[in-house]
């Protein structure tokens, strides 16, 4: 076996085990359809090396079927890729250019005298050009949000790629010149094996650095987010209350913390079940989030508690925000199943730095003004 033939199954045996590799991780825990297509396209890929290189089997079938499975495989690679940016592949233009480049190969192995060396490397590449490209085109324009950094290092993995190719494409006629120089095309060949295969490994690592960041960020929001109403949750707000006590103590301008909860809550899970209960805390928090101002911030402390803190607000702007958020919910019940359910809010108002400068304290004061609006009747913010 020559060196040429050498690397060229070593890049066969890199592909499959790393196509093996991502469809193990895609069928764990977390699927991702992105790992599990770029690991079919790479099986596809070492399936279509494998083709290349039987000598059991007439060339011009060898030549065809493994250059056949080439070109398919950059479709499900970049099929996958595209899952981290929202686009997809027109089926029609994948089908009508893996038909042409079929035909293409049909004819270069199977019409001429003999198999055309150039059309068995020039079809596949024009074919993972594009796609390719198209790919690169979308991870840099369409980001996922939570993986911007691997999204661009993924794309220029695929861009390699395609200069690779073209290099390879450009450097073949002067190699097949006659008479053939066997040891610079050994050569040459090994090059572009082991330049395939570090792009390989580049794209892969690639797909795993947008995968780790994606449940990396999966997890900061189950961490910092409510399950059930989506909103922040205790450890966030507490976080940003105190970015806010920071901002307050720069720019000398305080905040106001209001504390809300769902009168008469109890007689709603009793009434009409604990999913009614579930749906209205959910109504509840819409409602809140659609009131607030955009550098408010709202979050659910449990039960059926929210908080929000309403940057910048002093006594009489903070009471008539809050106000106003009482009203809103007031005049908005909840229809469930053709039944209106009605929801008041009771409220308690604390300033920041009058009434404290803790979370501890400014909460304490919030909650102890909030049941006083209980004991007064419920329906009413106590500042």
């Amino acid at each position: 076996m020559g060196r040429a033939q050498f690397l060229v199954l070593t890049l066969l045996c890199v592909h499959a085990l790393l196509g093996a590799l991502c469809l193990a991780i895609s069928r764990g825990e977390r699927d991702s359809p992105a790992l599990r297509y770029w690991g079919w396209g790479l099986l596809a890929y070492s399936a279509g090396l494998a083709f290349t290189l039987m000598r059991f089997m007439p060339v011009p079938v060898a030549g065809f079927a493994g250059n056949a499975l080439i070109s398919a495989s950059s479709a499900l690679t970049i099929h996958g890729v595209l899952h981290y940016t929202g686009r997809r592949l027109a089926r029609s233009a994948v089908a009508g250019g893996i038909a042409v480049t079929f035909a293409v190969l049909a004819i270069g192995n199977f019409a001429l005298p003999a198999p055309n060396a150039a059309v068995n490397i020039v079809a596949p590449t024009v074919l993972a050009t594009a796609f390719f490209a198209w790919g690169a085109a979308m991870l840099l324009l369409h980001p996922t949000t939570d993986a911007v950094r691997a999204s661009r290092f993924l794309a220029m993995t695929l861009v390699s790629a395609i200069l690779v190719w073209w290099a390879r494409v450009a450097a073949m006629p002067s190699l097949l010149e006659e008479p053939l120089d066997r040891e610079r095309l050994d050569i040459v060949v090994s090059y572009f094996a082991i330049a395939q295969i570090l792009v390989g490994v580049g794209a892969a690592f690639g797909l795993f650095w947008v995968e780790v960041r994606l449940v990396q960020a999966a997890m900061g929001r189950m961490a910092y987010t409510d399950s059930l109403t989506g909103l922040a949750n205790r450890r966030a707000i507490v976080a940003r209350f105190e970015e806010e006590v920071a901002r307050s103590s720069r720019t000398g301008v305080g905040f106001a913390l209001a504390v809300f909860d769902v009168d008469r809550f109890k007689d709603v899970n009793d009434t009409h079940g604990h999913l009614a209960g579930d749906a209205l805390l959910c109504h509840v928090g819409r409602l809140l989030a659609g009131g607030k101002r955009t550098e408010d911030v709202l979050g659910r402390l449990g039960g059926e508690e929210f908080v929000v803190i309403m940057c910048g607000h002093q006594s009489g702007g903070a009471e008539k925000a809050a106000n106003r958020f009482r009203e809103l919910v007031e005049a908005t019940p909840l229809v469930r199943d053709g039944t209106a359910i009605s929801v008041t809010l009771s409220g308690g108002l604390a300033l920041h730095p009058g009434d404290g400068t803790t979370w501890d304290k400014l909460f304490a004061v919030a909650d102890t003004r909030l049941y006083e609006a209980k004991d007064a009747g419920r329906n009413r913010v106590v500042h």
